[in-house]
């Protein structure tokens, strides 16, 4: 009979060996009491409405990331209903933790109307009005991975985290389903229903469908509308010599037609004592026109400013403000639709804004002379520089040299082919700057 053997472990091995016990049990502890309440909170809203997901498969970390438990639920037919909708935007609202998603949207005839990211939805607007359904998938990945990296199927399974996020954190994705009707109108806000002439009153239109640039009718000049984040974006002039009182606003949005009122209000300018200037010749008068103004209406690009713009000079003394009368001799004139400023030759003419170089030439009657489209149909006219620095096609920025001034500078700022007071642009007042970021 052989004896038993017994063999004395070392006070270390007997700690190692309990604590790989000790491990295992928190380990199987922390695994069954991990449940569904440790995937991150759906949070997603369409339209101001909770979405229920109908499908997830999440990867819940335990243990600092040496384990991992799989919840899943997979992907149903079941499309939650969220009844009808009154904007041709509706907003999609992610939770933080949101690091990736795909969003189909198709009409009631199933064609794909819509297809991309939730960030590419930001500049959609539908088509029409009608019946739709939606599918959207929302995933959070580890910081520099990719949705392409974890499978997350109907089977539930996810891949590890590859090390990626340390200390790891939940990965997977929530699936949503969700139809609904559009019934959108459009809605017309003006900055403001009262201006002084030489002021500037904003458009917004949002709310309605398709891509069609609505358009704008009135008699206080030509009107353009540009695309916005949430529609389109208009501005109307209401010039120095505009006549007082109320003056419609016809705005038409996919064949409906929505009337607005502006009251102008009169403005004293003042009067200003010039010498007589001598008569243009026709040569002169009609390179002008030819080079000039075909600007006036020329197709309005996409807003390049931001926030107020900049005197193209820095020093200077006024000679003749904008709106003011002229007095020629004791005798009242025209009143000027420009700004006409004594300046130090040699210094740099300014940029006022961002915008992309329309003309930079010399002319017979301006002299050298640059015009800035700043987008919206909003443009600055500077006549008289010394020598140019910019050409035509060319992007500028606010501030940048555009030339070099001589010993005056004439500044004219028109939307479309009216004047409005520059003053008012550099003090970053009047509906030119309302609501901007929105």
């Amino acid at each position: 009979m052989k004896r038993l053997r017994y063999v004395r472990l070392s006070a270390g091995r007997r700690a190692a060996i309990w604590g790989v016990f000790l491990l295992a049990a928190v380990m199987g502890v922390s695994y069954s009491f991990t449940s569904e309440g440790a995937k991150p909170a759906s949070a997603v809203q369409f339209a101001g409405q909770e979405l229920e997901p109908n499908g997830w498969c999440w990867q819940v970390p335990l243990i600092g990331g040496k384990l991992d438990k799989v919840f899943a639920s997979p992907a149903t037919l079941t499309v939650q209903k969220l009844g009808t909708l009154y904007t041709a935007h509706p907003a999609i609202t992610l939770p933080d933790w949101a690091s990736y998603t795909t969003l189909t949207i198709q009409n009631a005839y199933g064609s794909i109307v819509f297809v991309g990211s939730v960030s590419d939805y930001q500049s959609f607007l539908f088509p029409t009005n009608g019946e739709y359904k939606a599918e959207l998938s929302v995933w959070r990945v580890p910081e520099g991975g990719m949705a392409t990296q974890f499978e997350g199927g109907s089977t539930g399974s996810v891949r590890k985290n590859l090390g990626l996020e340390k200390p790891a954190k939940p990965t997977g994705w929530y699936r949503y389903a969700f139809r609904f009707t559009l019934q959108a109108s459009a809605e017309v806000e003006l900055s403001a229903e009262r201006v002084e002439q030489g002021g500037i009153v904003g458009l917004r239109i949002s709310g309605m469908t398709g891509d069609a640039a609505p358009t704008v009718e009135t008699d206080l000049g030509n009107v353009q509308c540009v695309r916005a984040a949430d529609g389109w974006r208009a501005y109307i002039p209401a010039a120095y010599n505009a006549s007082s009182g109320g003056h419609e606003v016809n705005i038409t949005v996919n064949g409906e037609t929505i009337t607005r009122s502006i009251i102008v209000l009169p403005k004293d300018f003042g009067t200003v004592d010039v010498e007589p200037e001598p008569d243009a010749s026709d040569a002169a008068n009609t390179q002008f026109r030819n080079a000039v103004w075909g600007l006036y209406e020329a197709p309005a690009r996409e807003k390049m400013w931001q926030g107020g713009f900049v005197n193209p000079v820095e020093s200077y003394t006024t000679l003749v403000d904008y709106g003011q009368v002229r007095v020629v001799n004791g005798r009242q004139g025209s009143r000027s639709n420009s700004t006409k400023l004594y300046t130090i030759p040699g210094e740099p003419c300014r940029a006022p804004a961002n915008g992309v170089v329309v003309l930079a030439a010399e002319l017979a009657l301006t002299g050298n002379t640059v015009v800035i489209d700043h987008g919206c149909g909003m443009r600055s006219y500077l006549y008289g520089l010394q020598t140019l620095s910019v050409s035509a096609g060319q992007t500028v920025e606010k501030g940048q040299a555009v030339g070099v001034l001589g010993e005056e500078l004439t500044m004219d700022f028109k939307l479309g082919s009216k004047s409005v007071n520059p003053w008012m642009l550099f003090q970053t007042s009047g509906g030119l700057f309302w609501k901007e970021n929105s």
